[in-house]
């Protein structure tokens, strides 16, 4: 099969394209960056230099007969950084061009999609979101409001052929989570607010996994949560994750400063409380997390970021 990545060079495709290449999938992988190339090509990828909110800078350059395509690009978000209101309308075009460009080279070639998600929901004490759930499009969530609408009417349309992967916080080697680790690190980690509210985590090999499920069972039209089984505090996880570094536990930023700092549309994120279900991902998918809790991922991942 020949498979076209689209945003192959990030965290989720550092851990993706290697299974790509061991299960002997014909790899293109489209980045913006073009110093890059090589280091794909030497991997055995064909690496293709373009963007995808421009089709025609490499169109050209692709195969007649691919059979899937997946997106993994997502605008850049800087950590930290206020988002300004102008920022934010940039960040939903680029978003909405991403998955509608990534669709339309889906009907152009007649093959399916693999599309990301986030888990924004919002869940009260034991209660468990599944794929039935809407999604919540709170602060900067509401960037992917437009992608909904999209998603939706290509389903029921059944055209493009799209399967969409909701995923949690991936955490991995590399990405936001070298951010995070590199503050840890410094001492400088911090839990926003209580930290008693709950994100669902997946970790990044588990999530190229899920992919490479997706396109093996291809259940078109489908929507699957992709998150570990242990639900898990912000705060637990940071202090577990000190724990594993051997730092003192992270003191808190109380939630009206981190407004002040980088905004309600960010802040509205992390202050999120959500859990999920990932039920029909096991059983639709046959998808099984390596990593079925954060705390032997987050050792496996540290153990890497150190050594690396």
């Amino acid at each position: 099969m020949k498979i076209f990545i689209i945003g192959g060079t990030g965290l989720v495709g550092s851990y993706l394209l290697p299974r790509l290449l061991k299960a002997e999938y014909q790899v293109y992988a489209l980045t913006r960056n073009q110093e890059k190339i090589q280091n794909l090509e030497s991997q055995g990828i064909t690496g293709i230099h373009g963007d995808i909110r421009d089709l025609e800078s490499f169109m050209t350059k692709l195969p007649g007969d691919l059979d899937i395509i997946v997106l993994l690009a997502m605008p850049e978000i800087k950590p930290g950084k206020r988002i300004t209101k102008k920022r934010k309308e940039e960040l939903r075009e680029d978003t909405n061009a991403f998955f509608r460009n990534s669709m339309d080279l889906a009907i152009h070639f007649k093959i399916p999609v693999i599309l990301p998600g986030g888990t924004s929901y919002s869940t009260k004490k034991n209660e468990l979101a599944d794929e039935t759930w809407p999604i919540l499009r709170k602060g900067l969530t509401a960037i992917g409001a437009d992608t909904d609408v999209m998603i939706a009417e290509a389903i029921r349309m059944q055209y493009p052929k799209i399967i969409q992967l909701i995923f949690g916080k991936i955490y991995g080697n590399g990405g936001l989570f070298r951010f995070i680790f590199d503050m840890m690190e410094k001492g400088r980690g911090r839990i926003i607010g209580k930290g008693n509210n709950y994100i669902p985590n997946v970790h990044a090999d588990d999530a190229a996994q899920a992919i490479m499920r997706a396109m093996e069972k291809l259940p078109l039209g489908e929507k699957f949560i992709i998150a570990d089984d242990t639900p898990v505090t912000q705060k637990d996880f940071m202090n577990y994750m000190a724990e594993l570094m051997q730092k003192k536990s992270p003191g808190h930023i109380p939630g009206f400063m981190v407004r002040l700092v980088i905004g309600k549309d960010l802040f509205s994120i992390v202050n999120m409380n959500c859990r999920v279900s990932n039920a029909k991902a096991k059983k639709v998918l046959g998808w099984k997390p390596k990593y079925p809790s954060y705390k032997g991922g987050l050792i496996e991942v540290i153990n890497e970021m150190k050594n690396r």
